[in-house]
C-alpha cells in the first residue's frame, strides 16, 4: 500500500514539474516573412583562369584511370590516396616509390601488383587486371609519390570541357 502511494506521488511530482517547466518555458513571437533571412544569391559559375597557378588535380586520362583502378582495389589496405595506415602489413606507396624511401622501380611494382605477395597478405591481380591496368595503377601512384597530385578526386581536361 505504501510503494502505490509513493509511486502515485512520482507521477504526480514528474506531471507538476513537466507543467511548470511549459508554462515558464519563453514564448517566440511568430515570424513574419520580412524577418526572415534573405536567401543567398544564386551561385554563379566561375571559369579558371588559364594562366594561374597549375591545378593540382588536373592530370592526364591514364593517371585519372590509375586513380579509378586505384579506388576499386587497393584503398582498402593502402589507404585513401595512396597513404597507407589501414592495414599494417600494406605500405605507404608513395614511400615505396620515392626516392627518398624504398625507391622500387616500375617493373618491380607492376611484377608485385599482378601477382601479390601472399606471404604479406597481399593478392595477386592478375585476374581481374591486365597488365595496362597496373601500368595506369603505377602512374597514378608514382605521381603521388612525387608529390605534384594533390590528394582528392583528381579530374582530366576533357571534364572541365564538358561542363556548361
Amino acid at each position: 500500500m505504501k510503494s502505490r502511494s509513493l509511486w502515485r506521488s512520482g507521477v504526480l511530482g514528474a506531471w507538476l514539474v513537466g507543467v511548470a517547466v511549459i508554462a515558464w518555458a519563453p514564448r517566440r513571437a511568430p515570424r513574419s516573412a520580412s524577418a526572415l533571412p534573405a536567401p543567398p544569391p544564386p551561385a554563379r559559375r566561375v571559369s579558371p583562369a588559364r594562366d594561374t597557378a597549375r591545378d593540382s588535380l588536373l592530370v592526364p586520362d591514364s593517371i585519372y584511370q590509375g586513380w579509378k583502378w586505384f579506388h576499386v582495389y587497393c584503398f582498402r589496405c593502402h589507404g585513401e590516396d595512396a597513404i597507407g595506415g589501414v592495414n599494417p602489413s600494406a605500405p605507404d606507396l608513395r614511400w615505396v616509390l620515392s626516392a627518398e624511401g624504398k625507391a622500387y622501380p616500375r617493373d618491380s611494382f607492376e611484377y608485385t601488383a599482378l601477382n601479390g605477395r601472399l606471404d604479406k597478405g597481399m593478392p595477386a591481380w592478375k585476374v581481374l587486371l591486365d597488365t595496362s591496368a597496373v601500368k595506369e595503377l603505377y602512374l597514378y601512384v608514382k605521381a603521388r609519390s612525387d608529390g605534384w597530385l594533390k590528394p582528392g578526386r583528381p579530374h582530366r581536361e576533357s571534364d572541365l570541357k564538358k561542363s556548361p
